[in-house]
């Protein structure tokens, strides 16, 4: 692509080329806890009435036996894969009987750590590595912070659109090193960006007590190992529900940084660079892995010592994917045949919505997608990358405080709503397009809804939790039930009118 967002932009203005940008893959992956009706982790197994979760593709578990999964397959259109989500939870809704699906991504109450049951598997070589790799998850990182959820965002260019773009940018290349090129150059847009979707998107800015002992934890280690940053940490924390956005994706929830190895912050300079970073995390023995033991009491609780144990492990907010051959790994596949889909990871269930996200959203976070295609923007330098991340924990902890800045590259310091504003202005551009494209106003409408979020920081979604805590005189645990009680009783009436 060009260095020149609006010259990217002109190469779609015709209505042709306008219609490509339309054309695409995309799927959904939701994560839930199941609990009772008291806010308790439902403690049942997998319900039968789903099969068995390692040859179902649809509803599965994630790190815990009470984590639902669902995944749709990837359709030509977000509404398709909407309705499919819909579809799953609706399945798994009637199969999980009086149970409820938490409707947040911080956990419900939770019970001891040891009382956790980490997911069941059968006892087959693909389930026993399973059963291994989550029992070293729990070890690593402890089994609470593995219980918060999230909604993972699937996406590709679809062929006519990266045939288009293949003419017009990829001169002097293959069409696979031109893929592969494009698809990091959009996740490191991603990457500088990411920002701005944990600000309008982020709806975690609370938990239960039973989590306090891993926010308790992780200001130990940041008092360990960075004593300078202790006192601003800590003071942060208890500040955390008048300014924060998303626990889930600060260093409090799950998405802490991996620990500075092998050059990382080149991840996403290229497909090359990508397979070299994960390797080395994957060949690193680390000392703190160490020392835990691969081995307890006969029982193997890790898969190695080494700084990654499989390449999931490795918490990225957005990751370039290949769709999987029978037994092949994942970085096997995308050394294979390159990327296929980029999977965005930093999305929170919003509690107010049934599926935990509405069409509006996904006709934003298409829209944002396509920016990060046309933005300018060459490799992420050190120093950049460490910014991004620094700009994210800012966002994710204090997003709602008035007066943030943070810090663009180009500019320098800058608040939140000036450098928000700036991006709406390019997203209001391609939201038109679209719109031309599809013959209707959604695209506009979805980032209009979003723009109004950064001049009023109470439509956020994290400051409507907030309030309607206060106002409601609610804990976090009464809000959660209320909001799922709500999500029952409307997919019973759905399903009933359906009938």
């Amino acid at each position: 692509m060009n260095r020149n967002f609006s010259k990217n932009l002109a190469s779609f203005s015709g209505p042709d080329q306008a219609r490509l940008l339309l054309d695409g893959n995309w799927g959904l992956e939701k994560e839930s806890q199941r609990i009772t009706n008291s806010g308790d982790l439902a403690l049942t197994g997998h319900p039968a009435v789903f099969g068995n979760k390692l040859t179902n593709p649809h509803i599965t578990t994630d790190f815990a036996e009470s984590q639902i999964e669902l995944i749709t397959p990837p359709f030509r259109n977000i509404e398709d894969t909407y309705r499919a989500l819909e579809t799953l939870q609706a399945e798994v809704e009637a199969g999980i009987g009086p149970e409820l699906l938490w409707p947040l991504s911080m956990p419900p109450r939770l019970p001891a750590e040891e009382d956790i049951p980490i997911a069941v598997f059968p006892d087959t070589l693909e389930g026993r590595e399973k059963a291994v790799y989550r029992r070293g998850l729990a070890l690593r990182y402890g089994k609470k912070m593995q219980m918060i959820s999230g909604i993972h965002y699937n996406f590709s260019f679809g062929p006519e659109m990266m045939d288009y773009l293949f003419r017009v940018f990829g001169k002097g290349r293959s069409k696979r090193d031109f893929a592969d090129e494009l698809y990091f150059a959009v996740a490191r847009n991603f990457f500088r960006y990411r920002w701005l979707l944990i600000y309008l998107f982020g709806a975690s800015p609370s938990v239960d007590v039973s989590y306090d002992s891993v926010i308790a934890n992780q200001l130990r280690a940041v008092a360990a190992c960075c004593p300078g940053q202790f006192a601003e940490s800590f003071h942060t924390m208890m500040d955390y529900p008048r300014y924060t956005t998303s626990l889930r994706v600060s260093s409090f929830g799950y998405a802490g940084p991996v620990p500075e190895n092998g050059g990382i912050s080149s991840y996403l300079k290229s497909l090359a660079d990508y397979i070299k970073v994960l390797r080395g995390l994957l060949g690193t023995k680390s000392q703190t892995h160490s020392k835990l033991g691969i081995y307890q009491k006969g029982v193997q609780m890790q898969l190695n010592d080494n700084v990654l144990q499989k390449e999931s492990e490795f918490y990225s907010p957005i990751r370039p994917k290949q769709i999987l051959n029978s037994g092949e790994t994942q970085l096997e596949a995308i050394e294979q045949r390159g990327v296929k889909y980029l999977e965005v990871r930093i999305l929170d269930l919003n509690p107010f919505e049934s599926l935990g996200i509405n069409m509006e959203e996904l006709y934003f976070l298409q829209v944002f997608m396509l920016f990060c295609l046309f933005e300018t923007g060459g490799p992420l330098s050190k120093a950049e990358y460490d910014q991004a991340n620094r700009n994210h924990q800012l966002v994710s902890l204090l997003g709602r405080r008035p007066g943030l800045k943070l810090f663009d590259f180009r500019q320098g310091p800058i608040l939140l709503q000036d450098w928000g504003r700036q991006l709406f202005f390019k997203l209001g551009q391609i939201a038109d397009l679209l719109d031309k494209a599809v013959g209707a106003g959604q695209y506009q409408a979805s980032v209009n809804a979003e723009f109004q979020k950064i001049n009023d920081i109470s439509l956020l979604p994290s400051a409507r939790i907030q309030r309607e805590m206060e106002q409601g005189h609610l804990s976090f645990l009464e809000f959660g039930l209320h909001r799922a009680a709500v999500h029952r009783g409307e997919s019973h009436r759905v399903m009933t009118q359906t009938v």
